[in-house]
């Protein structure tokens, strides 16, 4: 019988799909070249991308390596200047920001109160340094140009050098530190003319201790399990209520008192839930 050949068939390949989701609490999946963005039921403070094979989550999504974001080619230093200032201005016009400024002004005038004043040099704040972590790039896109979340950045930037501010009307050689792999060059150097150092990771973690104010409104579960048992005596972010009963965050809450912010109207999840941490016993400087 002669040979009869049929033509194979094309086997079906597993189609890739990424998932991105960003600060703002979208979920962006692409297939096949196209994209489809989903909002999730709560803004969360963390970036995951996470490819899938064939589509189903794992609901474990892997850590990605976090490079500096890329900024518009023509922004200039001045531009970002310009754009911080205006977030600035509606920041602290904003009802978020004059709640806060008294909360904050209570604590540290009672913080004052209560300094040791054997202590030598005298100690008239229990702040000597603000740590920021996790504030992302003011400037750039993220994610290959997935993710914008810039006014984010710039809005927590503005709540960042008001607080810097503030305490430094209470405390001498008050030393601002910022550390995010996203920063570029640009970031950089706004950070640098708001007198705010960045570092590079792991160093923030060196700089904890219980007279720093830590300023975490986008870091990671993770970071804060490491950063927490130094016991800052002022915390911004969160929010850490609700965590694992026993866990390293509940023993904060535990021992601190909180404020929790109005809402920001300019852009609620600047600011979502947040909270302003003070832990109850006040440490004076050695």
């Amino acid at each position: 019988m002669p040979h009869t050949s049929h033509p194979s068939r094309r086997k079906q390949q597993t189609q890739k799909r990424t998932q991105v989701t960003d600060d703002d609490g979208w979920t962006h999946v692409a297939s096949g070249g196209n994209v489809r963005r989903v909002m999730r039921t709560r803004p969360q403070g963390t970036t995951a991308i996470k490819e899938l094979e064939s589509g189903v989550s794992s609901g474990q999504p892997e850590e990605p390596i976090l490079t500096p974001a890329e900024a518009p080619g023509r922004l200039t230093l001045s531009d970002l200047q310009a754009q911080f200032q205006t977030h600035r201005e509606r920041w602290e016009a904003s009802e978020s920001w004059t709640k806060l400024t008294g909360v904050l002004d209570e604590r540290l005038k009672k913080a004052q109160e209560q300094a040791d004043p054997t202590l030598s040099p005298p100690s008239l704040c229990p702040v000597d340094s603000i740590v920021c972590i996790g504030l992302g790039s003011p400037s750039g896109f993220l994610r290959d140009g997935w993710v914008d979340r810039r006014s984010v950045s710039l809005y927590q930037l503005a709540a960042l050098a008001s607080i810097k501010d503030q305490v430094a009307c209470t405390t001498s050689n008050l030393k601002v530190y910022a550390q995010d792999p996203v920063f570029n060059i640009l970031d950089e150097s706004l950070l640098a003319a708001l007198n705010i150092t960045v570092i590079k990771h792991p160093e923030a973690f060196s700089h904890i201790t219980a007279n720093t104010m830590l300023f975490c409104p986008g870091a990671e579960r993770k970071h804060l399990e490491l950063l927490l048992p130094s016991k800052p005596w002022l915390l911004f972010g969160g929010p850490l209520e609700h965590a694992d009963s026993g866990g390293v965050l509940q023993g904060y809450v535990d021992g601190a008192g909180s404020y929790c912010l109005p809402v920001f109207e300019a852009l609620e999840h600047a600011f979502w839930n947040m909270r302003l941490y003070w832990v109850e016993e006040v440490v004076g400087t050695e």
